[in-house]
């Protein structure tokens, strides 16, 4: 019986010690805006909406990434990579950052890394292909 009253007691004293706000101290804020509608924002890896978003977003103190490619869908070369689609802000407590994503120039430059990255892979093939070639006719000899 003195066992439940114990733990009874113990649960109270954690409930009065616990975290009454979400932010122990004064969060940053940070308002994104877009050139174009309906582009996901994704800030350090979470989605966070879709634009038009008209509400700062409250993040806490401190370095946050910015992009609207979420890191789980982007090239395996590219996943942990600053790239120009990833915008790297510093947030001060109580302050409102503003960041544009220009989303149509990331997109276009994206894609012309994507061309790049295929291209030297054809050529690593092309080169591969050559190679097993003149292995093939030297063992034939």
């Amino acid at each position: 019986m003195q066992l439940k009253w114990i733990i009874l007691f113990s649960i109270c004293l954690r409930l009065l010690n616990a975290q009454t706000d979400i932010f122990s101290e004064n969060p940053g804020f940070i308002y994104v805006r877009s050139d174009t509608t309906a582009v996901p924002i994704y800030i350090n890896g979470n989605l966070i909406g879709h634009t038009p978003i008209y509400k700062p977003i409250p993040v806490l103190e401190g370095i946050h990434h910015i992009s609207s490619h979420p890191p789980s869908i982007r090239d395996p070369f590219l996943q942990y990579a600053n790239t120009e689609e990833m915008k790297q802000v510093f947030v001060m407590s109580g302050d409102t950052v503003e960041v544009l994503l220009d989303t149509y120039l990331l997109t276009h430059r994206l894609n012309q890394i994507k061309k790049d990255y295929y291209f030297t892979n054809y050529v690593g093939i092309g080169i591969s292909l050559l190679v097993v070639w003149q292995l093939w006719i030297l063992a034939s000899n």
